[in-house]
C-alpha cells in the first residue's frame, strides 16, 4: 500500500511553488491495521501551531476523566466572602448574578470584604515564547485561577464627526480593566486602522489607536484581560453589591481558610464539552487552563502549575510509545515559538485516541471539514466533505493539519505540518490550502 499511495500522490505536489524554502513533514497511517501509507520527514521536530492542542486535551481525557470540570465556589469564615477559582475561562460575567440571588437569600449578608483566591494556579503570567504583539488581543489572554468571559472584553467602537474620537463601549463593564483611547474618526471610505496595544509602562492599561471611517456603522473586536483575577474579582463584587450585599472594605487577593463554608458553586461543562469549545474553534485560553488543570493534578511533582502540566504530559506521552525527547513542550496552546513536536508523535496521540476508550469524544470534538469549527469553510467540496475531521495549527510561517481522514478504503490517520512557508503572493494562503487538499485527495484513489 505504501508503494501505491507513494505512486498515486502527484510527483510535484511537494514541489510547488508555496512551498519553496518551506519544511514539510507528513505522515499517514490505516487506523485499523497501523500500517504507514506515507511518510516525509516524519521524524522531523516541527513547530505544531495548534495541533499541539491534541496533546494537551488528549492527556486530559486521559489523566482527569470526561468527568473533570473546572469548579469556582464562594465561602465564607463568617466575616469574609472568598471566591475561589481553578481556572474555568468559561465561566460568564452572568453567572455571579446567580451567586448574588443566592447569597441575598442567606442568613448573612454583610461582609468585612470579598477576597480572589488565585492560589490554584501558581505560574509565570505568560508561557515562554509567546509573541509580544499577540497579549492585546483575546488570543494571547493570559491563563488565571480566576478567569471570567474567557478574559476578554468586548469593545465596540462607533465612529462621529470627522477628527473626533470613537465612542468606545467595553463589555462587560469593570474599573479592574483599563482602556484608555486616541481613537478617531476618520473620513468617509477611508481605510479602518482601528487596533489595541498594551501601554508598557502602564502594564495593564490596553490602548486603542487609529482611525475608524465616518461612514462605518460601528467596529467590534476583542481585547485581552491583562490583569484576569483583578476583574473577574471586579465583576463578582458589582454583582454581589447589586443584589444587596454588603462589603466594609475593598475586594482583596487572599488565600480561602480551611474550614470556610462554601456558600455557592459553580461547575464548567464536563471535559467532552470542553474539548469541543477548545478544540472547535482552536481556543488558547482553554487549552492552557487544561494544562493547569493537569498541574493543579499533580500534588506530589515539583515545579509551578504549568510545569507539573507540562511533566504529566511527557509522562502520558512515554505511556502511549512516545519518546518525550522528541517533542519540546513549553505550554497547551501552541502559540510559543518554542513548541517543537514531530508529525509521527501527533499521528500516535491520535492513533491512541482512535483505539482506546474516548474515540467518540474526541471525533465528536474535532472540526469536521465543511462543516463545523476552523473547517467549516475548508475542504467544502467532495470527496473531502465531511471527511476529514482533523485540527488545524496557525502562525506565522506555519500550517499543520493532523487528524483523521475517512476514505473508501476505510480510516486514514495523518499529520500534515509546513513549517517556514514564506509563499509571498497574494494567493498564499489559497495556495496553501489547495496543496492540502490535493495531498489528502490522493488518498482517495
Amino acid at each position: 500500500m505504501l508503494g501505491l499511495i507513494a505512486l498515486l500522490m502527484p510527483p510535484a505536489l511537494f514541489d510547488a511553488p508555496t512551498l519553496h524554502g518551506a519544511q514539510v513533514s507528513a505522515y499517514v497511517i490505516d487506523a485499523s491495521t497501523g500500517a504507514v501509507l506515507f511518510a516525509r520527514n516524519a521524524d522531523d521536530a516541527m513547530m505544531p501551531a495548534s495541533t499541539l492542542k491534541l496533546v494537551v486535551g488528549s492527556a486530559t481525557l486521559d489523566g482527569l476523566g470526561t468527568g473533570f470540570s473546572f469548579t469556582t465556589t464562594i465561602a465564607t469564615d463568617g466575616t469574609t466572602l472568598y471566591l475561589r477559582g481553578t481556572g474555568d475561562p468559561l465561566l460568564r460575567d452572568t453567572d455571579f448574578t446567580d451567586a448574588a440571588r443566592t447569597l441575598a437569600l442567606s442568613d448573612q449578608r454583610h461582609f468585612t470584604a470579598l477576597a480572589g483566591d488565585a492560589t490554584a494556579v501558581v505560574a509565570p503570567e505568560y508561557p515562554d515564547g509567546w509573541a509580544l504583539d499577540d497579549l492585546p488581543y483575546y488570543y494571547g489572554a493570559p491563563p488565571s485561577a480566576l478567569s471570567v468571559d474567557e478574559n476578554a472584553l468586548r469593545v465596540h467602537l462607533q465612529p462621529g464627526a470627522v477628527g473626533t474620537p470613537l465612542i468606545v463601549t467595553a463589555v462587560p463593564a469593570t474599573s479592574a480593566a483599563t482602556i484608555v483611547s486616541d481613537a478617531v474618526t476618520g473620513p468617509a471610505h477611508s481605510a479602518d486602522t482601528t487596533d489595541v496595544r498594551v501601554d508598557w509602562s502602564a502594564p495593564y492599561t490596553l490602548k486603542l489607536t487609529g482611525s475608524l471611517p465616518a461612514d462605518s456603522k460601528t467596529a467590534d473586536f476583542a481585547v485581552a484581560v491583562l490583569d484576569p483575577a483583578a476583574v473577574t474579582l471586579a465583576l463578582a463584587q458589582d454583582a454581589l453589591v447589586a443584589a444587596g450585599v454588603r462589603f466594609d472594605a475593598a475586594p482583596r487577593m487572599a488565600a480561602t481558610p480551611a474550614g470556610a463554608r462554601v456558600l455557592w458553586t459553580h461547575h464548567s461543562s464536563a471535559l467532552p464539552e470542553l474539548l469541543k469549545f477548545m478544540w472547535l474553534p482552536s481556543d488558547n485560553l482553554l487549552a492552557e487552563s487544561l494544562l493547569d488543570a493537569l498541574g493543579q493534578s499533580d500534588t506530589t511533582g515539583t515545579g509551578d502549575t504549568r510545569e507539573r502540566g507540562l511533566a504529566r504530559e511527557r509522562t502520558w506521552l512515554q505511556t502511549i510509545g512516545i519518546d518525550p525527547r522528541t517533542a519540546t513542550l513549553v505550554d497547551g496552546s501552541g502559540l510559543s515559538a518554542y513548541d517543537r513536536i514531530t508529525a509521527r508523535d501527533l499521528v500516535t496521540v491520535l492513533a491512541h485516541d482512535w483505539n482506546g476508550p474516548n474515540r467518540s469524544t474526541v471525533l465528536a470534538a474535532l472540526p469536521v471539514g465543511g462543516r463545523s469549527g476552523t473547517l467549516r469553510t475548508r475542504f467544502t467540496f467532495a470527496p473531502l466533505a465531511g471527511n476529514v475531521i482533523a485540527k488545524t495549527g496557525t502562525v506565522n510561517h506555519t500550517r499543520t493539519l493532523a487528524g483523521y481522514l475517512e476514505t473508501p478504503h476505510g480510516t486514514l490517520i495523518f499529520a500534515l505540518m509546513v513549517n517556514d512557508w514564506m509563499d509571498p503572493s497574494p494567493q498564499a494562503a489559497e495556495n496553501l490550502r489547495a496543496f492540502q487538499s490535493t495531498f489528502l485527495e490522493s488518498f482517495f484513489e
